[in-house]
């Protein structure tokens, strides 16, 4: 393939902190898209389907989630570190032998998801529909879903493995219209049986999209009866493996979360955690997405050099910290605005959920590429036991909290068991990888987390009336976008030379 010819060009080879800027601004841009075309479809799902409409979403999405993280057996990951190693060092008839054995055992993961399903599609049924069995066709399901997301995940990391970070960015760019124009028409003609129908619509959409874009780098082959290819795909399943027993155990925490809501409550208090869930750390998070396109292959490519690889986290650390902070201190102040607009009036009543919250998404700007880079060791194990370890931890965190204090304690939960990961990950990756904050990344993020203090205290733990409200949040605000300012100018070169030019 011509394309595969070209991989190496400066803008695949350049890791300096303009590009990690720009594509994570880029990733940005196309969240920024995505999160604009969900709230177009959140608000239209609630007006056709209702809160107990967005709650057997939920409950659906949980359970083909479990499905393919219990099945791909960690192939996605692997293959974006395999890949981005071969990128720096192999030649282009390794990577075409590399990606042909990816998508063969791709191939065997997505069998297996179905075989996963069948056997546990009548005992997901019966507990989590109310010890109803009849709807085990409509979880039986949800496995064409898996394997059309087996599937795409497996082209996704072969692309993001050969640097191909502005073709993924595309990739969501069309998934994101797409999704909308797939699933609204069928939740209107349809109504709640449009719900499976629509899941399994946009799961063919993204296997077919991202063929459309990684078969013009490396033609199609697989080899699913051929005995060497089995085995030279054995070194990717038995590191994956730690990953896929992580991956379940991820899986059964949102699992956990619906059964505890269900125990007490209906689908419609579902239906509210699920928007708290989404406008606070689903949307925000989609920031993060970048880290896995771009930052987790360049950090897979220097993970035998301490200083590169400690460079590398610092840096990412600071260009996450600067463009999501910001954007959360503005959710916070228009907090109730923002519900009215994706939901219904209704849903006010996860305010408190949703601003309570906002810490875990600015903890993870910290605590996430720090844990990429075990990921980019190839360090499984460890993997395997800090997820869990955080999986019980929150989980008992959330179950505590939300008997007590309801959606509100759910919020705090989400803060606190960021704070344990950001804890737990530093502890680690200082005594295994020898990383360390540089001072002036440290002193950063806490100037940005003083503003994010500042606005969560006076938009919603002091009750202000509106003009106080926006007085202190836009005070908040600009405080933040100081801050970012002010480390761009200090970090970029593009910012300096802007500001050069500025002065002539």
């Amino acid at each position: 393939m011509d394309e595969l010819k070209n991989l190496h060009n400066p803008e695949t080879s350049d890791t300096s902190f303009d590009h990690v800027l720009k594509y994570t601004g880029i990733f940005g841009g196309v969240q920024g898209l995505k999160m604009s075309v969900s709230v177009v479809r959140e608000k239209l799902t609630a007006i056709i389907l209702g809160s107990w409409g967005i709650g057997l979403i939920t409950a659906y999405n949980a359970v083909f989630e479990f499905l393919s993280n219990a099945s791909n057996m960690g192939i996605p990951l692997n293959a974006t570190r395999k890949t981005s190693e071969l990128f720096e060092n192999g030649t282009e008839e390794q990577i075409e032998h590399q990606v042909m054995v990816i998508r063969t055992w791709v191939l065997w993961s997505a069998m297996l998801s179905v075989l996963i399903c069948l056997f546990f599609s009548p005992i997901i049924s019966y507990f989590y529909f109310n010890h109803d069995w009849t709807r085990w066709p409509a979880v039986m399901l949800t496995s064409l879903v898996a394997v059309s997301n087996i599937i795409a995940e497996g082209e996704c990391a072969i692309l993001k493995g050969l640097r191909q970070v502005r073709k993924v960015a595309v990739i969501e760019t069309i998934l994101a219209l797409g999704t909308l124009f797939c699933t609204i028409p069928l939740y209107y003609l349809l109504g709640i049986r449009g719900v499976i129908v629509g899941l399994i619509a946009c799961g063919f959409l993204s296997a077919i999209v991202h063929f459309s874009f990684s078969l013009r780098l490396v033609s199609y082959k697989v080899k699913p009866l051929s005995q060497k290819t089995f085995c030279e795909g054995l070194p990717l399943i038995k590191v994956g493996i730690p990953y896929v027993l992580a991956g379940v155990a991820n899986s059964f925490l949102p699992i956990a979360i619906v059964a505890i809501i269900l125990s007490s409550h209906s689908e419609a208090e579902l239906g509210y955690y699920s928007a708290g869930w989404k406008v606070m750390v689903g949307y925000s998070g989609l920031v993060f997405l970048a880290l896995e396109s771009d930052y987790f292959p360049r950090l897979s490519a220097v993970n035998n050099d301490r200083q590169r690889m400690n460079d590398t986290i610092n840096q990412q650390i600071d260009v996450c910290t600067l463009l999501i902070t910001p954007m959360l201190i503005l959710l916070v102040v228009l907090m109730p605005f923002v519900l009215q607009l994706l939901y219904k009036d209704e849903f006010l009543v996860v305010t408190g959920m949703a601003t309570l919250s906002v810490f875990y998404s600015f903890l993870r700007c910290i605590s996430l590429p720090m844990g990429y880079s075990v990921l980019a060791k190839g360090h499984s194990i460890t993997y395997l036991v800090l997820e869990v370890c955080f999986d019980v931890f929150f989980g008992l965190l959330i179950w505590w909290c939300y008997n007590s204090w309801g959606l509100v304690g759910a919020g705090i939960a989400f803060s606190v068991g960021a704070l344990y990961d950001v804890i737990v990950y530093f502890i680690y990756c200082h005594f295994r990888y020898g990383f360390a904050f540089r001072s002036s990344t440290f002193l950063f993020c806490l100037g940005q987390l003083a503003c994010l203090l500042v606005a969560v205290e006076y938009c919603y733990l002091v009750s202000p009336s509106d003009e106080e409200r926006y007085t202190a949040g836009a005070i908040a605000f600009i405080a933040s976008v100081a801050l970012s300012v002010s480390r761009l100018l200090h970090r970029s070169d593009c910012m300096k030379c802007l500001v050069r030019k500025l002065r002539k």
